[in-house]
């Protein structure tokens, strides 16, 4: 429990309930509170109606100065100055997204990683400050769940040298999140050596929408059909996945051989593209990224 919990608690001596969804109904002896930064509190005690309003604006300013300080090394191109120029480099953010349990994912992070490595920027998303692979990203997916009892996603960054770095690591964090999504990507880990040539294909879009607005460059005059059906979408990124290998996708898929056979040559007749053949799923694949990336 966050020590402003803990305070709260010792102040209205009773006992204090962090809730994650507001699933329960309070009695005559307990009082619901629900902040405006989506905390939700059962506190074990009745408050009146002036009590409530005092313990709720005054969790809210506990809350937003803490986020404050803490956002403010991520968001601030300067937020670095005061805090990190101590901390050992290089490191790699790690953002971890969940739905659920926020007090628990804390702990587990706090206790792996150490509370001066993270930064709890809402009940739902946590940047840590890795330097060293105390656990690998799936081990601690794998604690989350089993622990936390709660799906999670990690975003990891590229490496960062310096405190002055840290800004635009963060934002490219945030364009790692938004890649993920418009490629469909299914991993419960993101990377950024795994998204690079997503990337470099969103820059070569931008570079051409400022450069060349009315001409058309590679991408776009090469650019295949649109296959128009989502299944042979996934089917293909998970024919990436498992790099071109039949039977690895046809059981990750849980189809039989034949149905992924079926559906490979159905992408080739709409594309033209067989994505058994690796310059075909080269050409393929920056085709997709070129359609789905803005």
């Amino acid at each position: 429990m966050k020590p402003i919990y803990q305070e709260l608690k010792s102040i209205l001596d009773c006992k204090i309930e962090v809730l994650d969804k507001i699933s329960v109904k309070p009695t005559e002896e307990q009082t619901l509170i629900n902040t405006e930064s989506g905390v939700n509190l059962l506190i074990y005690r009745s408050l009146n109606e002036l009590e409530t309003t005092f313990v709720k604006k005054w969790i809210e300013k506990d809350l937003n100065r803490e986020l404050d300080a803490q956002t403010n090394l991520l968001l601030d191109p300067n937020g670095y100055k005061e805090h990190l120029n101590q901390q050992k480099f290089p490191i790699k953010l790690w953002r971890i997204q969940y739905k659920e349990n926020h007090e628990e994912v804390y702990e587990i992070l706090n206790s792996t990683f150490g509370n001066d490595r993270i930064v709890n920027l809402s009940p739902q998303e946590s940047v840590v400050f890795v330097t060293k692979n105390i656990m690998s990203p799936y081990e601690l997916l794998g604690m989350l769940e089993s622990e936390a009892l709660t799906n999670a996603k990690i975003i990891i960054g590229n490496t960062v040298t310096q405190a002055s770095e840290l800004y635009i690591a963060y934002q490219q964090l945030l364009e790692l999140t938004e890649l993920a999504q418009l490629i469909k990507q299914k991993a419960q880990v993101v990377t950024y050596e795994a998204l690079l040539l997503p990337m470099m294909v969103r820059q070569l879009k931008h570079a051409n929408n400022v450069l060349n607005a009315n001409h058309n460059i590679f991408l776009e005059e090469h650019h295949v059909r649109t296959v128009g059906d989502t299944e042979l979408e996934l089917t293909a990124l998970y024919f990436f996945d498992n790099n071109l290998n039949i039977t690895e996708t046809a059981n990750e898929l849980f189809i039989h051989r034949n149905t992924l056979i079926y559906r490979l040559n159905k992408l080739e007749s709409i594309t033209g593209y067989d994505i058994r053949k690796f310059n075909d799923a080269i050409n393929f694949y920056l085709s997709y990224l070129g359609d789905k990336i803005i």
